[in-house]
This record gives structure tokens, sequence and C-alpha cells, in this order.
């Protein structure tokens, strides 16, 4: 068991500094590209790419562990990850700036194999507290990242120098690290007894289930909603209040920073009294008011409320979703629903994006009207969900 705990703070390493250099270049992606000439379209294309290559690259990756093992994968990632990086420190133009983000998508899609080796390395009883590490590294990545990359722009003021080669040298130490002391979790001959998500099987269970329809449903409005952010926060910013790329990078850490607040200590505390509906409904309401009073700020400290009163809507609203999920289908059938509602989600985050920048083109407060009324129309349909009972749990 020591052997196992050691690999997974290994792993928990790998992908908390994997998700900090992803977490160092979103905030300051944005006003490069605006730099080198994008609209708001071209800006949320930019974001939705990396998302569109991750949804296509991460079943593939999960196949190729499944035959050569997850350890050669992961390496696989975090040096793709690091050449990404490179790209962007690079980047010039636009069009490599695109390359830059289709690199860094087929990287950092190794997410779903780092989740296999937990599994590969963990009883089946406590799986599901392990598989908490890799929501934790996402928290700490976006909180991590967002603030290094603000500080490290002031390095190369205009050019993304200092962040990308800062980016890709935690990916190359990442990667060494991983070679040193990260064993193959994966036995020989292992191939075959590894299942994989069937994606047609899931899609039968969904439309079979009513409660797992509806609760895909809110996951897509919601995660689509949040998404309008990525691409507009930071060039939101700028527009009204003149911040620039070292703010950028504190705003999205304040996001973060609330959002695992709320994940990480209220919901626990929460959900036992209220159940996963109910907080979803409540926490609806602060996720919409905050983007509504986002769109229409003319005052910094107006804007941050806003923002504050989002970070607390999302993580109160995520952790119910993904909870309703996992509740709504026997335990033998977890693997397949949540890897349906994973890809609901990276569907999301390729059409939010784009739709919100094409709307930012129009007007700047459009992005977040929008968010808000996703919201709205995820909170309705979220009213017809029934909370499980005691026995599902």
């Amino acid at each position: 068991m020591r052997g196992g705990d050691h690999r997974l703070v290994v792993l928990f390493f790998t992908v908390l500094l994997d998700l900090v250099g992803f977490g160092i270049v979103l905030p300051l992606l944005p006003l490069y590209a605006r730099d080198f000439g994008a609209d708001g379209l071209l800006t949320g294309l930019l974001v939705s790419i990396y998302s569109l290559v991750q949804l296509v690259m991460a079943p593939v990756w999960g196949r190729i562990s499944d035959r050569i093992g997850r350890r050669p994968v992961l390496l696989l990632g975090l040096f793709g990850s690091g050449v990404a990086y490179l790209v962007f420190a690079r980047a010039d133009s636009l069009a490599i700036l695109f390359l830059s983000r289709i690199v860094g998508g087929i990287g950092g899609s190794t997410i779903p194999v780092a989740q296999a080796y937990i599994a590969d390395v963990t009883p089946p009883e406590k799986r599901a507290g392990n598989m908490g590490l890799i929501g934790a590294a996402f928290g700490l990545g976006f909180v991590v990242g967002p603030f290094l990359g603000g500080i490290l722009s002031g390095l190369s003021p205009g050019a993304p120098t200092a962040p990308g080669y800062t980016a890709a040298t935690l990916c190359a130490a990442n990667a060494l690290a991983a070679i040193l002391f990260l064993p193959e979790s994966r036995e020989r001959g292992a191939a075959g007894r590894t299942s994989r998500f069937n994606l047609p099987a899931s899609l039968a269970l969904a439309v079979s289930s009513r409660q797992i329809l509806v609760t895909l449903a809110v996951y897509l409005l919601i995660t689509m909603a949040f998404s309008t952010l990525q691409p507009t926060l930071s060039l939101l910013a700028s527009e009204r209040f003149t911040m620039g790329t070292r703010e950028a990078g504190y705003l999205f850490a304040l996001l973060g920073v609330v959002s695992a607040l709320v994940q990480g200590g209220l919901v626990r505390r929460v959900v036992p009294r209220t159940g996963e509906r109910k907080l979803l409904l409540m926490s609806a309401f602060p996720f919409a008011s905050g983007l509504l009073v986002m769109g229409v700020s003319e005052t910094v400290p107006m804007f941050l409320a806003g923002l504050v009163l989002v970070g607390v809507g999302y993580g109160g609203t995520i952790p119910s979703i993904l909870g309703l999920l996992s509740r709504a289908v026997q335990p033998e059938r977890q693997g397949a629903t949540l890897g349906l509602g994973q890809s609901v989600g990276s569907l999301a985050r390729v059409v939010g994006p784009a739709m919100a920048g094409a709307l930012f083109d129009v007007r700047l407060a459009f992005p977040y009207l929008a968010g808000a009324l996703l919201i709205v129309a995820g909170t309705l349909l979220a009213g017809r969900l029934v909370q499980p009972g005691p026995q599902t749990a």
C-alpha cells in the first residue's frame, strides 16, 4: 500500500504541475490574440480548439495506454505540453498561437489516463476518494497557474516569452520527475482486462433514464455558461478597466480561490443537509447574478463582486451536478455514465467559448447575459430532477 501511496503522490504532482502550466497561459491568451489582430470570434475559437482536440484525443490516449501502459502515455503528454508552451513562448502570429493550442490539446488530453492509473493502483473501496486527487490538482492548478502567469507577464511585457518558457520548464521538470519516480501501473499482459468507455452503450443508458438525460443537459448548460469567461474575462477587464496581463492572471486566480473554497469546504457541509438538487438550485442564483453583474459593471469593485459571485455559484453547481450524475446509476455503471458526462463537459467547452467570442464582438456584455440565460435554462431543467434517497448514495 505504501508503494501505491508513493505513486499517487507523484501522480498528483504530475497532474498539478501540468495544470499550473495550463493556468499560466489561459488568462494571457486572449490578450496576446488581440495583439495579433484577433476579434472576439477568433479568440473564442482559439480557446475552443484546445477542448476540441481534447475531446478527440482523450479516448485515443486511453486506448493506447491500455495497450502500452499508462506511464509512457503520461510522459508523452508532458512532453507534448512542453513543446506547446515553447511554441507559445515564440509565437509571433495568430497562426502560431493556434498551433500552440492544438499541440497543447494533444498533450493535455491525458487526464483520463491519470484517472486510469489511479484505478490500477487503488482498491475499489478507496478509488472514489483517490480520484479526488485529480479534482484537487485542478483546483490548485487554476489558482497557482493564473497568479504565476500574472507575475510572469511583467517580465516580458507584451510578449508570451516568460510565461511560455516557464510553463515549458515546469513540464520538462515534471517529465523528469515522472521518469525517475513514477513506475508503470499495469502488469504485463493486462491489456485485455481494462474496461473502456463505450460511447454508444453509454448513450443508450442515458436515453433510458430521464434523470441522467436531464442531469447531462443541466451539466451542458452550466458548463457552457462558465466557459464564456475563458475567452472574454481578460478582454472585458482590459476594455472596461484598462487591466493588463498581470491583472488578468489575478482575476482568474481569484475565481479559482473562491471556487475551490466553496467546493472544498461549503459543499461538503451543505450537501448532507440539503441534498445535491437543492444545493444546485441555490447555487444557480449567485452564478447567474454574478454574470449579470459582471456584464453591466461600471466600476472595478462591482466587477470583482460579480466575479466572486460566479466563483461561489460555480463552486456549488458543478459538484452537485456530478454528484447527481454518479448517484443516478448503479456502481457498476458509474464509469460509463461519468465518461459520458466528461464528453458532455468537453463539448460545452468547445461550443461555449466560440459562442462567447462571437457575442463579445457584438457587445461586451452579451457573453455574460447569454451565460446568465443558460444558467436560468439549466435551473428550470434542474427543477425536474429527483433527489436520490439514502439507499442510492
